[in-house]
């Protein structure tokens, strides 16, 4: 959970200007300015939600839920203008929750898991889309939590402070447990035959 949220870089297109009266006029219930928080921030959620589980279907009911828990948790919000990093945390936290979730159906055998989602992003050539199906196999295979660092660390770059602050972890623990993911992440490359050329190419980028 988020209890302190923050402005970190944010994503190219995004800004978060004009969102204080907004956030003020959400509180009170007004619908108006929930569907502007929404129509503005929409492709966000999208985007985080699709780079957190990979290519497939939408997810409509994971961004659905997302904005759900900002609209309730609004009131945590300190400063109207952290608005977007705020979004971003939450919606982290329902990708983990929902990955649990089912992580634990698929254990009970409520779903099947050995087929892979036919959607790929159109126009990829056939090496690239085979190594975005080889990466999230690959995070298949981590906790939610260590998803959750990975994609915001290494997909959506963001730098190592903002992901410690969304994540409610201090910035030494997000340090060590990004080193030890990266370690396991390249080990488990050297067996996916379509990643082993990106084999370190994390490990370059420090954890700095």
């Amino acid at each position: 959970m988020v209890h302190s949220p923050i402005s970190p870089r944010l994503p190219s297109g995004v800004s978060d200007s004009g969102d204080g009266p907004l956030v003020c006029a959400a509180r009170t219930g007004d619908r108006r300015a929930c569907r502007a928080i929404w129509e503005k921030y929409a492709s966000l959620v999208q985007r985080m939600v699709r780079r957190f589980f990979g290519p497939g279907p939408d997810h409509l009911d994971v961004c659905q839920e997302a904005f759900l828990r900002v609209f309730k948790r609004l009131d945590e919000l300190r400063e109207p203008a952290a608005l977007p990093g705020f979004i971003i945390g939450v919606t982290l936290g329902v990708a983990r929750n929902e990955a649990r979730r089912r992580r634990i159906r698929a254990i009970v055998g409520l779903t099947a898991t050995d087929e892979w989602p036919g959607a790929i992003v159109p126009g990829a050539e056939d090496e690239a889309r085979e190594a975005v199906r080889a990466l999230y196999r690959l995070l298949d295979g981590l906790g939610a939590e260590d998803r959750s660092l990975f994609v915001a660390r290494y997909v959506e770059k963001m730098e190592i402070a903002d992901v410690a602050a969304m994540h409610g972890l201090s910035l030494s623990t997000v340090k060590r447990r990004i080193a030890r993911l990266v370690l396991r992440v390249d080990a488990r490359m050297k067996s996916e035959p379509a990643l082993a050329q990106y084999v370190g190419v994390l490990s370059q980028g420090g954890t700095s």
